[in-house]
């Protein structure tokens, strides 16, 4: 399994298909800015990544286990997808290191998400053990907001070094 995420993550392919994206949507949209596309492109994503999360840590959520690594692959591709856009809306052809640390970033706010929503379910189970409808609306929503807020931050960093900008999001920046 992981060496075909591997494979579909670094395939040189997703580079056309990211500009193919992006030129549907500036087809789409064509007044709107490039700040204004990328932040529709991370709320698609965003949206997409917390519907993958909410779906599968509800039925985990009432069936009190997860198995590791169910909605991580599904992520991953999509944090991906969604770097390599940005690249491609802003100019840069993504390099070999971009996409490499593109899908690094994505992996990396996969797993995080993943073994927060593990812990989530692990902590649902315990302390709702008789509540089984209860742990799955519970999960649900708290799955997906993991896996949006995953989508955003990396999108957000993404967005910021493909525009020139702070990489890390208002939120994680130390005020002076």
């Amino acid at each position: 399994m992981y060496a075909a995420l591997a494979r579909a993550v670094l395939d040189p392919a997703h580079a056309g298909e990211a500009s193919a994206r992006v030129e549907r949507l500036r087809r789409r949209y064509p007044r709107a800015s490039r700040d204004a596309l990328a932040r529709r492109l991370i709320h698609r994503t965003a949206l997409q990544c917390g519907v993958g999360g909410a779906i599968l840590a509800g039925p985990a959520a009432f069936f009190g286990g997860l198995p590791f690594g169910i909605d991580l692959s599904y992520q991953v591709v999509a944090l991906n997808r969604l770097v390599l856009s940005l690249a491609a809306l802003y100019g840069s052809a993504p390099s070999l290191r971009d996409t490499g640390s593109g899908a690094a970033a994505g992996a990396a706010a996969a797993l995080a998400s993943e073994a927060l929503r593990q812990a989530l379910v692990s902590a649902l189970r315990r302390s709702l053990p008789r509540r089984p409808a209860a742990r799955a609306a519970v999960g649900a929503a708290l799955g997906g907001v993991l896996g949006y807020t995953a989508a955003r931050l990396v999108g957000e960093a993404a967005r910021g070094v493909f525009a020139g900008r702070p990489a890390l999001p208002r939120l994680l920046r130390r005020r002076e």
